[in-house]
Protein backbone atom coordinates (compact mmCIF):
# COMPACT_ATOMS: atom_id res chain seq x y z
CA UNK A 1 0.00 0.00 0.00
CA UNK A 2 1.62 3.03 -1.13
CA UNK A 3 0.84 6.40 0.22
CA UNK A 4 0.88 9.68 -1.34
CA UNK A 5 0.39 12.93 -0.15
CA UNK A 6 -1.25 16.36 -1.24
CA UNK A 7 -1.76 19.77 -0.30
CA UNK A 8 -5.22 21.91 -1.33
CA UNK A 9 -6.91 25.12 0.08
CA UNK A 10 -9.72 23.33 1.28
CA UNK A 11 -11.53 20.00 1.71
CA UNK A 12 -13.72 19.93 -0.81
CA UNK A 13 -10.60 20.74 -3.15
CA UNK A 14 -8.35 17.73 -1.18
CA UNK A 15 -11.03 15.25 -2.32
CA UNK A 16 -11.22 16.37 -5.56
CA UNK A 17 -7.55 16.42 -5.94
CA UNK A 18 -6.98 13.05 -4.35
CA UNK A 19 -9.85 10.79 -6.46
CA UNK A 20 -8.26 12.53 -9.56
CA UNK A 21 -4.69 11.07 -8.80
CA UNK A 22 -5.97 8.04 -7.36
CA UNK A 23 -9.15 7.13 -8.43
CA UNK A 24 -12.74 7.12 -6.74
CA UNK A 25 -11.24 4.05 -4.41
CA UNK A 26 -8.74 5.97 -2.33
CA UNK A 27 -8.68 6.18 1.35
CA UNK A 28 -7.94 9.21 2.60
CA UNK A 29 -5.72 8.67 5.87
CA UNK A 30 -4.69 11.68 7.36
CA UNK A 31 -5.54 15.36 7.31
CA UNK A 32 -3.13 17.87 8.93
CA UNK A 33 -3.66 21.95 8.46
CA UNK A 34 -0.46 23.89 6.82
CA UNK A 35 1.08 27.09 8.47
CA UNK A 36 0.21 29.96 5.48
CA UNK A 37 3.73 31.14 4.31
CA UNK A 38 4.96 34.43 3.34
CA UNK A 39 2.50 36.67 1.15
CA UNK A 40 -0.01 33.67 1.21
CA UNK A 41 -0.83 34.71 4.07
CA UNK A 42 -2.87 37.59 3.42
CA UNK A 43 -4.73 35.45 1.06
CA UNK A 44 -5.42 32.02 3.14
CA UNK A 45 -4.64 33.24 6.30
CA UNK A 46 -5.34 29.86 7.41
CA UNK A 47 -2.89 27.74 4.97
CA UNK A 48 -3.05 24.62 2.64
CA UNK A 49 -4.63 21.69 4.07
CA UNK A 50 -2.33 18.28 3.58
CA UNK A 51 -3.66 15.38 3.10
CA UNK A 52 -2.16 11.71 3.08
CA UNK A 53 -4.34 9.44 0.87
CA UNK A 54 -3.54 5.46 -0.18
CA UNK A 55 -5.45 2.82 -2.79
CA UNK A 56 -5.78 0.45 -0.24
CA UNK A 57 -4.22 -3.19 -1.26
CA UNK A 58 -6.83 -5.86 -2.17
CA UNK A 59 -9.05 -6.43 0.91
CA UNK A 60 -8.17 -9.19 2.90
CA UNK A 61 -11.45 -11.41 4.13
CA UNK A 62 -12.66 -10.14 7.55
CA UNK A 63 -12.21 -12.10 10.59
CA UNK A 64 -14.67 -13.86 11.76
CA UNK A 65 -15.77 -15.94 14.95
CA UNK A 66 -15.53 -19.14 13.34
CA UNK A 67 -12.02 -17.85 10.95
CA UNK A 68 -10.39 -20.45 9.91
CA UNK A 69 -7.46 -22.63 10.83
CA UNK A 70 -5.12 -20.25 10.03
CA UNK A 71 -5.77 -17.84 12.56
CA UNK A 72 -3.07 -17.01 14.64
CA UNK A 73 -3.59 -19.07 18.20
CA UNK A 74 -1.78 -17.52 20.78
CA UNK A 75 -1.35 -20.33 23.14
CA UNK A 76 -0.98 -23.01 20.75
CA UNK A 77 2.49 -22.49 20.61
CA UNK A 78 4.10 -23.18 23.97
CA UNK A 79 8.03 -21.37 23.04
CA UNK A 80 5.74 -18.01 21.41
CA UNK A 81 8.03 -15.32 23.23
CA UNK A 82 4.62 -13.27 22.95
CA UNK A 83 2.54 -15.42 24.98
CA UNK A 84 2.02 -14.03 28.72
CA UNK A 85 1.91 -16.65 31.28
CA UNK A 86 -1.16 -17.62 32.60
CA UNK A 87 -2.79 -16.53 35.71
CA UNK A 88 -5.36 -19.11 36.88
CA UNK A 89 -5.22 -22.97 36.07
CA UNK A 90 -8.28 -23.19 34.35
CA UNK A 91 -8.88 -26.24 32.09
CA UNK A 92 -9.45 -24.33 28.95
CA UNK A 93 -6.13 -22.55 28.43
CA UNK A 94 -7.61 -20.07 26.04
CA UNK A 95 -9.76 -18.56 28.67
CA UNK A 96 -6.80 -18.63 31.16
CA UNK A 97 -4.70 -16.77 28.34
CA UNK A 98 -7.64 -13.79 27.85
CA UNK A 99 -7.94 -13.47 31.88
CA UNK A 100 -3.88 -12.80 31.15
CA UNK A 101 -4.89 -9.84 29.09
CA UNK A 102 -7.35 -8.33 31.19
CA UNK A 103 -10.80 -10.24 31.35
CA UNK A 104 -12.39 -10.38 34.35
CA UNK A 105 -12.21 -13.78 36.46
CA UNK A 106 -16.26 -13.16 36.69
CA UNK A 107 -16.42 -13.26 33.19
CA UNK A 108 -14.65 -15.84 32.57
CA UNK A 109 -16.50 -18.44 34.87
CA UNK A 110 -19.41 -17.21 32.85
CA UNK A 111 -18.42 -17.96 29.64
CA UNK A 112 -16.86 -21.42 30.95
CA UNK A 113 -19.99 -22.29 32.14
CA UNK A 114 -21.58 -21.80 28.86
CA UNK A 115 -19.15 -24.51 27.72
CA UNK A 116 -20.04 -27.02 29.92
CA UNK A 117 -22.44 -28.36 27.02
CA UNK A 118 -19.44 -28.72 24.82
CA UNK A 119 -17.31 -32.32 25.63
CA UNK A 120 -19.02 -32.46 29.16
CA UNK A 121 -17.18 -29.05 30.23
CA UNK A 122 -14.08 -30.15 28.48
CA UNK A 123 -11.94 -28.74 25.79
CA UNK A 124 -10.70 -29.87 22.90
CA UNK A 125 -7.11 -31.66 22.52
CA UNK A 126 -6.69 -29.21 19.64
CA UNK A 127 -6.32 -25.62 20.86
CA UNK A 128 -6.76 -24.31 17.50
CA UNK A 129 -10.55 -26.37 17.74
CA UNK A 130 -10.74 -24.92 21.03
CA UNK A 131 -9.95 -21.01 20.36
CA UNK A 132 -12.88 -21.27 18.06
CA UNK A 133 -15.20 -22.92 20.49
CA UNK A 134 -14.16 -19.93 22.99
CA UNK A 135 -14.58 -17.08 20.20
CA UNK A 136 -17.73 -18.49 19.30
CA UNK A 137 -18.98 -18.85 22.54
CA UNK A 138 -17.87 -15.00 23.34
CA UNK A 139 -19.68 -13.69 19.86
CA UNK A 140 -22.98 -14.91 21.03
CA UNK A 141 -22.88 -11.88 23.78
CA UNK A 142 -21.82 -9.59 21.04
CA UNK A 143 -24.66 -6.90 19.92
CA UNK A 144 -23.98 -5.48 16.88
CA UNK A 145 -23.19 -1.62 16.87
CA UNK A 146 -26.47 0.93 15.89
CA UNK A 147 -26.60 2.11 12.09
CA UNK A 148 -26.04 5.65 12.74
CA UNK A 149 -23.18 6.80 10.58
CA UNK A 150 -26.08 8.81 8.47
CA UNK A 151 -27.75 11.66 9.24
CA UNK A 152 -30.60 11.43 10.75
CA UNK A 153 -32.31 14.71 11.83
CA UNK A 154 -30.94 13.81 15.57
CA UNK A 155 -28.15 15.38 17.19
CA UNK A 156 -24.94 13.10 18.43
CA UNK A 157 -23.79 14.10 22.01
CA UNK A 158 -20.39 12.66 23.61
CA UNK A 159 -20.63 12.58 26.77
CA UNK A 160 -17.63 11.45 29.05
CA UNK A 161 -15.51 12.08 31.74
CA UNK A 162 -12.36 15.26 30.82
CA UNK A 163 -9.94 13.89 29.07
CA UNK A 164 -11.40 10.86 27.73
CA UNK A 165 -11.27 12.27 23.98
CA UNK A 166 -15.11 13.22 22.98
CA UNK A 167 -13.80 16.43 20.32
CA UNK A 168 -11.15 14.17 19.35
CA UNK A 169 -13.55 11.26 18.55
CA UNK A 170 -15.83 14.20 16.95
CA UNK A 171 -13.09 15.31 14.36
CA UNK A 172 -12.16 11.98 13.43
CA UNK A 173 -16.24 11.02 12.58
CA UNK A 174 -16.34 14.35 11.26
CA UNK A 175 -13.22 13.96 8.58
CA UNK A 176 -14.12 10.65 8.08
CA UNK A 177 -17.73 11.87 7.02
CA UNK A 178 -16.78 15.05 5.27
CA UNK A 179 -13.23 14.19 3.16
CA UNK A 180 -14.34 10.53 2.20
CA UNK A 181 -18.38 9.87 3.08
CA UNK A 182 -18.69 13.67 1.30
CA UNK A 183 -21.39 14.13 3.68
CA UNK A 184 -22.72 17.75 5.15
CA UNK A 185 -22.22 18.18 8.66
CA UNK A 186 -22.78 20.32 11.42
CA UNK A 187 -21.25 21.33 15.05
CA UNK A 188 -22.19 22.74 18.35
CA UNK A 189 -19.78 23.57 20.47
CA UNK A 190 -21.84 24.44 23.93
CA UNK A 191 -20.85 25.09 27.75
CA UNK A 192 -21.70 23.03 30.86
CA UNK A 193 -21.29 23.95 33.84
CA UNK A 194 -18.18 24.64 32.52
CA UNK A 195 -16.73 26.79 29.93
CA UNK A 196 -16.45 24.60 26.78
CA UNK A 197 -12.59 25.48 25.95
CA UNK A 198 -12.42 23.05 23.00
CA UNK A 199 -10.86 25.75 20.34
CA UNK A 200 -9.60 22.69 18.71
CA UNK A 201 -12.71 21.54 17.63
CA UNK A 202 -13.94 24.62 16.07
CA UNK A 203 -10.27 25.35 14.12
CA UNK A 204 -10.88 21.69 12.76
CA UNK A 205 -14.35 22.56 11.71
CA UNK A 206 -13.32 25.82 9.83
CA UNK A 207 -10.68 23.44 8.00
CA UNK A 208 -12.90 21.31 6.99
CA UNK A 209 -16.00 23.72 6.05
CA UNK A 210 -18.13 22.87 8.66
CA UNK A 211 -20.55 25.50 9.92
CA UNK A 212 -19.69 25.46 13.87
CA UNK A 213 -21.77 27.06 16.30
CA UNK A 214 -21.47 27.84 20.38
CA UNK A 215 -24.89 28.20 20.98
CA UNK A 216 -27.35 25.43 20.42
CA UNK A 217 -30.25 26.87 17.72
CA UNK A 218 -32.59 23.98 17.06
CA UNK A 219 -31.54 23.55 13.56
CA UNK A 220 -33.25 20.60 12.36
CA UNK A 221 -32.05 18.57 8.85
CA UNK A 222 -32.28 14.84 8.21
CA UNK A 223 -29.60 15.15 5.85
CA UNK A 224 -26.77 16.60 8.24
CA UNK A 225 -24.82 14.67 10.37
CA UNK A 226 -24.99 16.86 13.60
CA UNK A 227 -22.52 16.84 16.37
CA UNK A 228 -22.97 18.27 19.91
CA UNK A 229 -19.47 18.49 21.85
CA UNK A 230 -19.88 19.38 26.03
CA UNK A 231 -16.98 19.68 28.44
CA UNK A 232 -16.08 16.54 30.24
CA UNK A 233 -17.88 15.90 33.70
CA UNK A 234 -16.34 14.36 36.57
CA UNK A 235 -18.08 11.52 38.49
CA UNK A 236 -18.65 12.98 41.32
CA UNK A 237 -19.43 16.30 40.37
CA UNK A 238 -23.17 16.64 41.13
CA UNK A 239 -23.50 19.87 39.98
CA UNK A 240 -22.10 19.16 36.62
CA UNK A 241 -23.84 15.76 36.05
CA UNK A 242 -26.85 17.92 37.00
CA UNK A 243 -26.20 20.54 34.47
CA UNK A 244 -25.56 17.77 31.76
CA UNK A 245 -28.91 16.04 32.15
CA UNK A 246 -30.41 19.21 31.77
CA UNK A 247 -28.94 19.72 28.79
CA UNK A 248 -29.59 16.44 26.92
CA UNK A 249 -33.49 16.64 28.21
CA UNK A 250 -33.39 20.16 25.65
CA UNK A 251 -31.72 18.30 22.39
CA UNK A 252 -34.55 16.71 20.31
CA UNK A 253 -33.89 12.76 20.68
CA UNK A 254 -30.19 12.84 21.14
CA UNK A 255 -27.79 9.91 20.18
CA UNK A 256 -25.81 10.30 23.35
CA UNK A 257 -22.43 8.33 22.91
CA UNK A 258 -19.91 7.87 26.18
CA UNK A 259 -16.82 8.03 25.64
CA UNK A 260 -14.04 6.13 27.69
CA UNK A 261 -10.32 6.03 27.61
CA UNK A 262 -9.76 2.18 27.16
CA UNK A 263 -5.90 2.98 28.66
CA UNK A 264 -7.08 3.39 32.18
CA UNK A 265 -7.70 0.89 34.64
CA UNK A 266 -10.61 -1.69 34.21
CA UNK A 267 -12.37 -0.75 37.24
CA UNK A 268 -12.03 2.95 37.25
CA UNK A 269 -13.59 2.62 33.48
CA UNK A 270 -16.68 0.63 35.41
CA UNK A 271 -16.88 3.22 37.91
CA UNK A 272 -17.17 5.84 34.84
CA UNK A 273 -19.71 3.82 33.34
CA UNK A 274 -22.04 3.60 36.10
CA UNK A 275 -21.98 7.02 36.95
CA UNK A 276 -23.12 7.79 33.69
CA UNK A 277 -25.53 5.18 32.47
CA UNK A 278 -28.32 7.12 33.72
CA UNK A 279 -28.13 8.89 30.89
CA UNK A 280 -28.74 5.97 28.82
CA UNK A 281 -26.07 6.10 26.12
CA UNK A 282 -26.95 4.31 23.17
CA UNK A 283 -23.22 3.24 22.65
CA UNK A 284 -19.92 2.96 24.32
CA UNK A 285 -16.84 4.73 22.28
CA UNK A 286 -13.28 3.36 23.64
CA UNK A 287 -10.41 6.04 22.75
CA UNK A 288 -7.08 5.92 23.12
CA UNK A 289 -6.30 2.21 21.99
CA UNK A 290 -3.08 3.34 20.48
CA UNK A 291 -1.96 3.01 24.36
CA UNK A 292 -3.72 0.07 25.58
CA UNK A 293 -2.99 -2.74 23.38
CA UNK A 294 -4.97 -5.29 25.70
CA UNK A 295 -7.89 -4.84 23.92
CA UNK A 296 -9.19 -7.89 25.56
CA UNK A 297 -10.42 -6.10 28.32
CA UNK A 298 -13.37 -4.53 26.13
CA UNK A 299 -15.13 -7.92 26.10
CA UNK A 300 -15.47 -6.84 29.99
CA UNK A 301 -18.02 -4.27 28.75
CA UNK A 302 -19.75 -6.18 26.70
CA UNK A 303 -20.31 -9.05 29.21
CA UNK A 304 -20.41 -6.89 32.10
CA UNK A 305 -23.27 -3.86 30.62
CA UNK A 306 -26.11 -3.67 28.72
CA UNK A 307 -24.41 -1.18 26.33
CA UNK A 308 -23.18 -1.48 22.87
CA UNK A 309 -19.31 -0.94 21.47
CA UNK A 310 -19.72 1.53 18.99
CA UNK A 311 -16.29 2.86 17.47
CA UNK A 312 -13.14 2.21 18.51
CA UNK A 313 -10.58 5.13 18.03
CA UNK A 314 -6.88 5.54 18.74
CA UNK A 315 -4.16 8.59 18.33
CA UNK A 316 -4.55 11.89 17.36
CA UNK A 317 -4.08 11.56 13.58
CA UNK A 318 -7.38 12.44 12.22
CA UNK A 319 -9.07 10.87 11.13
CA UNK A 320 -6.15 8.07 12.13
CA UNK A 321 -7.59 4.91 13.55
CA UNK A 322 -11.28 5.57 13.94
CA UNK A 323 -13.17 2.20 13.08
CA UNK A 324 -16.86 0.85 14.41
CA UNK A 325 -16.54 -1.86 16.71
CA UNK A 326 -16.51 -5.48 15.78
CA UNK A 327 -15.59 -8.68 17.10
CA UNK A 328 -12.32 -9.40 15.09
CA UNK A 329 -10.70 -5.83 16.65
CA UNK A 330 -11.15 -7.40 20.41
CA UNK A 331 -9.17 -10.67 19.96
CA UNK A 332 -6.00 -10.68 19.88
CA UNK A 333 -3.64 -11.05 17.38
CA UNK A 334 0.00 -12.16 17.18
CA UNK A 335 2.72 -9.25 17.50
CA UNK A 336 4.63 -8.51 14.87
CA UNK A 337 8.28 -6.50 15.23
Amino acid sequence: MKLSTFTAENAHEAVRVVQQNLGPEAVIINVRQLPAQGISRLLNRHGHIEVTACVPDKAAPQHTVTAGSGDYVPFANENDEFTPTPRSERRWRSLAWLESLGLLPEFADRIETKLRSVNAGLPPPNPIAEWHLVRDCLATFWRPPLKNAEGTGRPHVFIGPAGAGKTTVICKWLTAAVLKGEQRARAWRLDGETVNTSEFLSLHCELLGVPVERFWNGTETGEELLFVDLPGVETHDAAGMKVLREQLQSLPAPHVHLVLNAAYDTELLFEQFRAFAAFLPEDLIFTHLDEEHRRVKLWNFVLGTNCTLGWLAGGQKLPGEFKPAETSLLFPHKITR
